[in-house]
């Protein structure tokens, strides 16, 4: 299997930022090409401790258990992906609390899971899709205190779940093709690459993604697009144009906002912060 990891990395609002509340780590070996990073606290903090973050559409889903240690309680979440950017919520008490994330590739979610993605709800219980995942991850979220340690107990329940026999070809195929031409396709070229007619990559893409291929396609151009806003301090809108294969000018700065809620010299002023 081509690992679309090796040329596609996702990056969030706020690339570089690590400290107590919010740290990123990234998974062993086995599981590189199928989760882009662990992340959450690096130990308990209080509830007022944590900050809000801007969370912009990065082609990710996430499980995310959040921890109440004061209250001996968890939740655990699926977020499918996002379309739009938003703030988190932080709830202003002196709970002590943890969180611990698993962030997947958009590919991969569907290879853990026990039934389709679902992208109709912003927030799903994880055992809606990962029939009793929760129960699995109890003992590592109360009983283990090194948020290394967690991830190495995370990762053994991982594997054994991986099924790649549910990985999809067509899928696989039609992600490397959108992201090889910088999101700068239509429909009907992913279906003439992959030799799959438009109806069924609907079909496909929904059930595993739980959107469709125009929209993810449109979702990784934008990614794209902040990952050369980000990385390279020599961006050129106008060959961003061309690149992307937008309109013009305005039509880049107009897509740009409407899903990073910032244009792209607010964006990277905020990034760099």
């Amino acid at each position: 299997m081509f690992e679309l990891n090796s040329i596609y990395t996702p990056i969030t609002a706020l690339p570089n930022v690590r400290n107590n509340a919010y740290t990123e780590i990234a998974p062993c070996v086995a599981l590189r090409p199928y989760i882009r990073c662990f992340w959450g606290t690096v130990y308990q903090v209080k509830n007022s401790e944590m900050l809000s973050r801007p969370i912009i559409p990065d082609t990710c889903m996430d499980i995310i258990f959040n921890v109440n240690h004061t209250q001996n309680t968890y939740t655990g979440k699926f977020c499918a992906l996002d379309e739009h950017s938003y703030h988190s919520r932080v709830v202003n008490n002196n709970d002590r609390v943890e969180v611990f994330g698993i962030r997947f590739y958009a590919w991969s979610p569907v290879l853990f899971s026990d039934c389709p993605i679902n992208n109709d709800k912003p927030y799903i219980d994880v055992d809606d899709i990962f029939h009793g995942l929760k129960k699995e991850f109890e003992p590592i979220l109360f009983d283990i205190n090194s948020l290394m340690d967690k991830i190495a107990a995370a990762e053994k329940i991982l594997i054994k779940r991986l099924d790649e026999n549910k990985l999809n070809n067509d899928i696989m195929n039609g992600l490397f093709f959108i992201i090889k031409n910088h999101g700068n396709i239509k429909i009907s070229d992913i279906s003439s690459y992959t030799g799959v007619s438009k109806r069924t990559l609907e079909r496909i893409f929904k059930r595993n993604t739980g959107i469709s291929p125009k929209t993810i396609q449109a979702l990784i151009r934008y990614q794209l697009l902040w990952q050369d806003i980000y990385l390279h301090r020599g961006f050129d809108v106008f060959d961003a144009v061309l690149k992307y294969g937008y309109f013009d000018q305005s039509h880049l700065l107009n897509d740009f906002k409407q899903k990073h809620s910032m244009t792209p010299k607010e964006a990277l002023d905020f990034s760099l912060r």
